[in-house]
């Protein structure tokens, strides 16, 4: 059943245990729908109290605690393993790559040696021409032939 919208939280309160004010009591006498809805709200919370009382009386099992709180270091421990691993990997991969970074001076020596692939065609040429001379000699017939 259903109780009526406006006294949802009233009915809920008095559900709990407290008691109910004199307006809501008074719909209550009128209202059947609310008084089973109030009825069977206060059922359920009983039932919930009485298994929260049975759970709470429970004993914890024998070394529970220290039980648990072995699992948990030893959890602690294998994720450890895990993570010192890790660490140990990435720095032995930092030492490989700077033991094979080529030296300081090579790099330079790299460096001053190196010459643009568009260097030689900028450099005049061995043989300077004659004023008046070029550098391919042009017959008449048209062929072109180089000197």
């Amino acid at each position: 059943m259903k109780d009526c919208p406006q006294w949802k939280e009233a009915s809920a309160d008095c559900a709990l245990g407290k008691t109910p004010e004199p307006d809501f009591a008074a719909h209550l006498a009128i209202c059947p729908q609310c008084e089973n809805a109030l009825r069977e709200s206060r059922a359920l919370a009983a039932r919930i109290d009485e298994a929260l009382h049975r759970r709470a009386a429970v004993e914890p099992p024998l070394h529970g605690p220290e039980r648990v709180m072995s699992r948990i270091h030893g959890l602690a421990d294998t994720r450890g393993w895990w993570r010192w691993a890790a660490v140990i990997a990435a720095a032995l991969i930092a030492i490989v790559m700077w033991m094979r970074r080529p030296a300081p001076e090579a790099e330079v020596a790299a460096l001053s040696t190196w010459r643009s692939p568009t260097e030689a065609l900028l450099r005049p040429p061995l043989a300077t021409p004659r004023l008046g001379e070029g550098f391919l000699k042009i017959q008449t017939s048209g062929e072109i032939y180089a000197k």
